[in-house]
């Protein structure tokens, strides 16, 4: 059995201080014993992370975290991933291409052609789910307190599999209010720090433990998952 999961933690492969194996250390010392890491367009750092895992006895679900665009607004999507086909090559060039601003490139390899964004630069939030459902993730929408309400309902009612309510920027009303609309809406929820630095002054992100999932809150999630 898990007790504590935070699934939303950035490392060196994209924007955050702390190499993989690092931040599993941390974990282990924070007594969290299941985390995500969820680089932003990247799975570089998931196989140093599940390798050091076995070491710490920190279980880790390889992750990402996706950059994609509604109404010319950003907005983030976390995708878990149960098997390795994270792995696959042609994941890892979409999101390089991803990465890298040329969406077109990115949705013409994997045939990905919703008929709804007719943008070749940006990768929007439907074409972004279809992505990363077609290697196998499960998805979920990050950090909805920093989605533009008037937004929020349409995004929400695209097929994502989960929300993050609990995430280290939403007070606990945000948290209330985002796991009765994922209970309302048939979708689980998941709980991320949205860790990039131990450095206290950073505000905009949580530390390692700020914020996770329980033991039960952690069983519904890993049945879904696997």
């Amino acid at each position: 059995m898990f007790y504590k999961g935070d699934f939303h933690i950035h490392s060196t492969a994209s924007d955050g201080d702390l190499t993989p194996t690092e931040i599993v250390r941390l974990a282990s010392d924070e007594h969290m014993d299941i985390i995500s890491i969820t680089d932003h367009n990247t799975i570089l750092g998931i196989d140093e992370a599940v390798k050091s895992g076995a070491k710490f006895g920190v279980t880790v679900i390889p992750g990402v975290e996706l950059s994609t665009r509604h109404k010319n607004k950003s907005v983030h999507i976390l995708g878990y991933f149960k098997d390795d086909r994270y792995k696959d090559k042609n994941f890892e060039r979409f999101l390089r291409l991803v990465k890298n601003h040329k969406a077109r490139d990115a949705k013409h390899l994997i045939n990905l052609n919703s008929g709804i964004n007719k943008s070749n630069y940006r990768l929007s939030v439907y074409e972004g789910i279809r992505a990363l459902k077609l290697f196998g993730a499960i998805v979920v929408l990050a950090h909805p307190i920093l989605i533009n309400k008037n937004c929020l309902t349409e995004i929400i009612n695209m097929p994502f599999d989960g929300i993050e309510a609990k995430h280290f920027r939403h007070t606990p009303s945000d948290i209330e209010f985002f796991i009765k609309i994922a209970v309302e809406s048939g979708l689980f929820y998941t709980a991320g720090s949205d860790f990039h630095t131990n450095k206290q002054t950073n505000l905009k992100h949580g530390l390692i433990g700020d914020i996770y999932l329980n033991s039960r809150e952690i069983d519904k999630f890993l049945k879904i998952l696997f």
